[in-house]
């Protein structure tokens, strides 16, 4: 919520150093980021000399900010005189006397500090060090002044329109929000970004906790959820004190220069002792005590993060430990070699290894994660699933990170159920994951192009999808159901907010101190930002409705005013040509009136210039008013006076009281028009409560295990018949009891491989180079023909009226399981539905889009592959002539990937799923 003018200063920064030669924006913020750094160090040391301790400029008094300004046309003093005591700067204090300051977390982070700002481009520092004076001028006030500089800085930081090295780029701070909302953490509960940037997911959680605990009454939200005027005045001391510690609020990075502006980041959103370092979170930890420390296993509550989507990590430099990257083999050349070397899985396993028991994490992942079919994919999710719960799955637009990347996102939430030493041994278990919940968001608030405009107070699918979350925790599929036809949303309203500051950082007024010091209350007028009703009572908190009672009210009093100010020099005038015996002469008696009223008519034009020293000059709603009103006010006025002197004989030109003091008098209603300015803003309601229609769900729930009916089946005493409630369809307990008691997993020992799947004579195969006995070499064959062929098998094997054919074949597929081969026969997840390998070739059709018209059915007719159609569909698609077309014709009845090649998205030799 920053004010236009800020927001046009720190341009103007960044036009500066780019005109200076600085055109990497990475570089350009960490040049920012050290003056920043050097103007605060000032007021930290005044803050130790308090404290009995010695002042780290001793002898160094010209490496003062203080000093520096004076000096601020020479960077060769920066470059020559303070960056080399910058660099050496930790010998200068002791660690308890940093203590509840940045230094105590400094670490040698100005070690390799160097200022490069060409020694020529003295202006350019100039203007720079002023900027920075002007946008950080409240160091160490309010809780308000610190959201202004944390505010300003984010907004500094979102100017880095480039992408980093291996695909680092600035998340969207609105997701960032979202995701800490839904994890809802507490104080105290530690949490880990392990590829943290700029500190985004650290202080938007810091942020989040001041919110959670304050006055409601008191507490702003953005359309976007960006929180303001959090006080956390519901939290007990020690829940504040945790609120602002540095170390529940862990971060690393890769890059030493992303971490430095990170550490900054942090200390400007009111983090003491931010623990954001430098660091590779999946390297080797030997010989690094801090980095090993902060990874150490199960030792936080939540993780949070944005890891890198398409990096590669150098397998030499990997962490051997075989607990936390699973290796390629258990004995053989492969045995030390981890199993893949991808980064997005490796960050993910990564993760699993810092939560605690019950821990839990949101992360942004490409949706290859999810579907993608190599042995690191299936393994990962294998161990999501079976030894941990998968909270749900939250798929986001297209273009949500644009314009850095076109991926396809998702975020992943899931909760740590079992410790990394019992890992891999649910053998003949229940998997920890007995349903996955999806969303599919579709509008997140932004446009979907490259430019990503903001689109306030218009539908987002996050607030839906956050409630909906939030139901399926607490009551799990019968709150789903009850939801599913609802689109949730907040309010939104339109207010005008302004920062209430009379005096800039040189100590004179600004234009609200010009207009407004005067008061006799400026208690309100602290720095802060308000919106025009809490400063003005006597205004409508709608922007619109107060611009109209405004204009009424000062549009009367100018008109009053101009036509009093000039009944004086218009009087003489109209009483010579309005006395009997006169002959009227129009254009004689207009020419004298207008020399009458020109040395008038240029005061009031003075006069109202003069007090536009009340408006905000750049930006402001007021000033194009005033100027507006003004005009009016004089062109009708005079038009009054014109008129009185043309028909002079015929108009009664009364009394009208004079004005003493033209400059007080429109200084009067200047200030009323003055109370206009500000920005405007759109805020939401706390609670999101504004229900809309739905035609179709945006979420559902899959089971990750869907066991087989069998009718004939019957519980040990007789009372119970068929594997399934006949009343709600639901599996029976008993029934699953008894399945698990007679062991449907082959056992783990002597290190077979198909340890933990489906024993062959319950249907499964026992290892993937075998077939069930139930699939002949013919029908094989066959599968392989369709693979090459498409439809052509189908259309032969049905003219042949081989019924017996489909139906083996399609129990075969079902039968072939990988993966999560351990499940009962039928596994009714998501990826056994999704496009693989060659079948969808368009990127605009997704595997999400899939999940709309295929997500849980398998047709019930003779079709020899199997296709996944939606129960709901037309009878003339569940019949016994469904067939590929027939399914091609209904996905792009509904537009899934229209430019898709062969938009089926479903394959009936799949090789594995979740």
């Amino acid at each position: 919520m920053l004010a236009p003018q800020i927001k046009k200063k720190v341009d103007e920064l960044w036009n500066r150093f780019w005109s200076a030669g600085l055109t990497n924006p990475l570089v350009a913020v960490e040049q920012i980021t050290y003056l920043l750094f050097l103007k605060r160090l000032e007021d930290i040391d005044l803050k130790r000399q308090q404290r009995g301790f010695p002042s780290i400029y001793a002898g160094k008094e010209n490496c003062k900010w203080s000093y520096i300004r004076q000096e601020k046309t020479n960077p060769s003093h920066l470059i020559e005189v303070v960056f080399p005591w910058l660099r050496e700067l930790d010998k200068y204090f002791s660690r308890a006397s940093a203590e509840g300051t940045e230094l105590a977390s400094l670490n040698n982070r100005m070690a390799d500090a160097y200022f490069q700002l060409d020694p020529n481009k003295g202006k350019v520092l100039s203007d720079a060090i002023d900027t920075i004076d002007q946008l950080f001028a409240r160091d160490g006030g309010s809780s308000a002044a610190q959201d202004i500089m944390g505010d300003t800085f984010e907004y500094l930081l979102s100017e880095m329109a480039t992408a980093g090295k291996n695909g680092q780029f600035r998340t969207p701070r609105h997701l960032i929000r979202f995701m800490v909302e839904l994890l809802d953490p507490e104080p105290g509960q530690r949490i880990i970004d392990p590829a943290a940037g700029t500190g985004g997911f650290l202080f938007s959680a810091q942020q989040y906790l001041m919110r959670k605990y304050s006055a409601p009454d008191n507490l702003v939200l953005e359309w976007d959820g960006a929180p303001h005027r959090t006080d956390a005045a519901g939290a007990s001391k020690a829940q504040y004190k945790a609120i602002h510690h540095g170390g529940n609020f862990v971060g690393l990075d890769n890059d030493r220069t992303m971490a430095r502006i990170g550490w900054m980041n942090l200390i400007l959103h009111d983090l003491t002792d931010p623990h954001l370092l430098q660091g590779d979170s999946l390297s080797k930890r030997d010989g690094k005590p801090e980095l090993a420390e902060l990874l150490t296993s199960e030792s936080y509550h939540f993780v949070l993060a944005n890891p890198p989507f398409t990096g590669t990590v150098d397998s030499n430099d990997l962490e051997k430990d075989s607990k936390l990257f699973p290796r390629a083999a258990d004995k053989g050349k492969k045995k030390d070699d981890a199993l893949t070397n991808k980064s997005e899985l490796l960050f993910l396993w990564l993760m699993l290894d810092l939560l605690q028991i019950g821990g839990r994490c949101a992360v942004i992942i490409p949706e290859g994660v999810l579907f993608g079919n190599t042995d690191a994919h299936v393994r990962l999710r294998r161990e999501l699933l079976s030894e941990h719960v998968v909270e749900g799955v939250i798929s986001l637009p297209g273009g949500v990170f644009q314009p850095y990347t076109g991926v396809k996102t998702s975020i992943l939430l899931f909760r740590k159920e079992t410790r990394r030493d019992e890992k891999q041994s649910f053998t003949g278990q229940n998997p920890r994951t007995e349903y996955v919940w999806f969303y599919e968001v579709e509008e997140d608030g932004f446009s979907r192009d490259a430019k990503r405009n903001p689109r306030p107070g218009q539908r987002n699918d996050l607030w839906d999808a956050l409630v909906k979350f939030k139901v399926w925790l607490a009551e799990g599929r019968s709150g789903t159901e009850l939801l599913s036809k609802t689109l949730l949303q907040p309010s939104f309203r339109a207010e005008r907010w302004r920062q209430a500051l009379l005096r800039d950082t040189g100590d004179k007024l600004t234009p609200a101190g010009q207009a407004f010091s005067s008061l006799a209350d400026t208690s309100m007028w602290d720095g802060q930002v308000w919106n025009l009703h809490e400063l003005f009572p006597e205004l409508p908190a709608d922007p619109r409705a107060a611009e109209t009672q405004v204009r009424e009210a000062a549009s009367k009093a100018l008109e009053d005013l101009v036509i009093r100010y000039f009944a004086a020099p218009t009087r003489p005038v109209w009483q010579k040509w309005s006395s009997t015996g006169t002959a009227m002469d129009v254009e004689m008696s207009r020419s004298e009136w207008q020399k009458a009223i020109k040395v008038p008519q240029q005061d009031f034009n003075r006069v109202a210039r003069e007090v536009e020293r009340y408006f905000e000059a750049e930006d402001g709603p007021a000033l194009p008013m005033w100027k507006e009103l003004v005009r009016e006010a004089r062109n009708a006025g005079l038009s009054w006076h014109e008129r009185a002197i043309t028909e002079a004989p015929k108009v009664q030109f009364g009394e009208h009281e004079p004005v003493a003091d033209l400059a007080a008098a429109l200084e009067t209603i200047a200030r009323e028009v003055a109370k206009l300015d500000g920005f405007d803003v759109t805020l939401r309601s706390l609670a999101i409560d504004q229900v809309t229609p739905l035609t179709e769900a945006k979420h559902w729930v899959v089971p990750v295990r869907k066991w087989t009916r069998s009718e004939e089946w019957q519980s040990d005493d007789g009372t119970l018949k068929g594997s399934h409630d006949a009343d709600n369809g639901q599996v029976r307990s008993q029934y699953v009891e008894a399945m698990l008691a007679a062991k449907l997993y082959d056992e783990n020992r002597d290190g077979r491989e198909n340890a933990g799947r489906i024993k062959r004579t319950f249907g499964g195969p026992t290892d993937l180079r075998h077939r069930p006995e139930r699939l002949d070499d013919d029908r094989l064959r066959g599968r392989r023909q369709h693979r090459q062929a498409g439809a052509r098998v189908h259309r032969r094997q049905a003219a042949a009226g081989d019924g017996d054919a489909c139906r083996h074949s399609t129990t075969g597929t079902a039968d072939r399981t990988n993966g999560l081969g351990f499940l009962p026969q039928r596994v009714a997840h998501p990826a056994e539905y999704l496009a693989r390998r060659r079948q969808c070739l368009g990127q605009s059709c997704s595997p999400f889009a899939a999940l709309r018209c295929m997500p849980v059915a398998v047709c019930k007719s003779s079709c020899w592959l199997g296709y996944a159609i939606r129960q709901s569909a037309p009878a003339r698609l569940r019949r016994p002539t469904c067939s590929p077309h027939a399914c091609r014709r209904r996905l792009k009845r509904i537009g899934c990937g229209t430019s898709c090649r062969r938009p089926m998205a479903v394959e009936h030799s799949w090789t594995g799923h979740w």
